[in-house]
């Protein structure tokens, strides 16, 4: 009887000892940052102002990021592949996506293209959070249009490491 729970407290040791740490990724190590876009008021430009009505979409996907919010910041995820290359990522922000529920036609929306340039990345987090990425040397363009309702743009980091703050701020 002692030789079996001598040999049962052998066992349950050695498991105990050889789980380490890093078997289990925790909730608070920081991931792939997203990024983060403020709006603020053109006529006003360091005040907040919200959109009506907003919908985002990233160019050639069919879900919604973010749909039919009245918001003044979003967060959006970025693409990547390859480390070290040059990627682009396109967001249609559509703003006022009132619906006429007699029609169910989209009345008054105005739609925006953004393109997001950055290289990605990769850093090691641990054997269990395996690698995540960082943006590097971002930018943002605003495709131009016959009625534009933003107006223009700041970049506050051209490093997008974290979710700590507002990245790019956009005027309407």
């Amino acid at each position: 009887m002692i030789k079996k729970i001598s040999l049962l407290l052998i066992v349950l040791i050695t498991i105990t000892l050889s789980c380490e740490r890093d078997d289990i990724c925790a909730e608070a190590t920081a991931t792939t940052p997203h990024l983060i876009i403020r709006f603020h008021d053109a006529s006003n430009i360091t005040a907040t102002k919200t959109v009506r009505s907003l919908s985002v979409i990233g160019e050639g996907n069919s879900t919604n990021i973010v749909f039919n919010t009245v918001t003044d910041s979003i967060v959006l995820p970025l693409r990547f592949q390859n480390e070290g290359e040059i990627t682009t990522t396109r967001f249609e922000l559509k703003k006022d996506t009132d619906y006429d529920t007699d029609t169910d036609v989209n009345t008054n929306s105005n739609t925006d293209i953004i393109e997001v340039v950055y290289t990605p990345q990769f850093i090691y987090v641990s054997r269990a959070c395996g690698y995540k990425s960082i943006f590097n040397d971002a930018s943002l363009d605003i495709e131009s249009d016959t009625n534009n309702w933003i107006i223009n743009r700041d970049i506050l980091n051209t490093r997008i490491d974290n979710e700590n703050a507002a990245h790019i701020i956009l005027y309407h």
